[in-house]
């Protein structure tokens, strides 16, 4: 039975070397696989990393794009009420001229109109200086909140100061927009 004792104890050391052999080439497999999975991580991290770092940089980008334009149009919406708020102001200079410069204003708009037998009519406190100013049209006594209308036979002539300022709004725009923020 000695013999059979050596042959199992021989095939039990067998198998330790060889397990024990199995377990350090597994733990070696282990490793190798580990370290590829740690290499694996690290470039996907660092891949994720500057995927994070161009989108952070793009939505930087288009917010600040947009924070631009707002910007502009903030700044452009308040030269618009600040051309607005001169053209009232203009308007309301207009409705308050001088009686001198009121009669100048009908004269060098109406300069040009021959027909002799049109009507004038104006505001009640420019009335008695345009008819004394002798422009060569009849003063009627109708009443025009400002500026002035002129009746040429079928041709009315508009020169409210609002309608005016209507009118001329563009390139009156344009002007102050040059003279105010060049």
């Amino acid at each position: 039975m000695a013999g059979l004792e050596n042959i199992l104890n021989k095939i039990i050391e067998d198998a330790k070397t060889k397990a024990d052999e199995i377990i350090v080439e597994a733990e070696d497999k282990k490793n190798t696989i580990v370290e590829n999975r740690k290499d694996d991580a690290k470039f996907l991290a660092d891949k994720i990393n500057e995927i994070s770092k161009r989108e952070r940089e793009d939505i930087l980008k288009r917010v600040k794009s947009s924070a631009e334009l707002k910007a502009r149009d903030d700044i452009l919406a308040e030269k618009h009420k600040v051309i607005d708020r001169v053209l009232e102001k203009a308007i309301v200079e207009l409705e308050n001229l001088s009686e001198e410069d009121f009669v100048k204003f009908v004269k060098n708009n109406v300069e040009g109109v021959e027909d002799k037998n049109s009507i004038l009519d104006v505001p009640s406190k420019y009335r008695e200086a345009v008819k004394n100013a002798n422009l060569g049209f009849k003063v009627s006594d109708e009443d025009v909140d400002r500026g002035f209308v002129l009746h040429n036979g079928n041709l009315i002539y508009n020169g409210d100061f609002r309608a005016i300022v209507k009118s001329e709004r563009e390139e009156l725009e344009k002007f102050l927009a040059e003279k105010l923020f060049s």
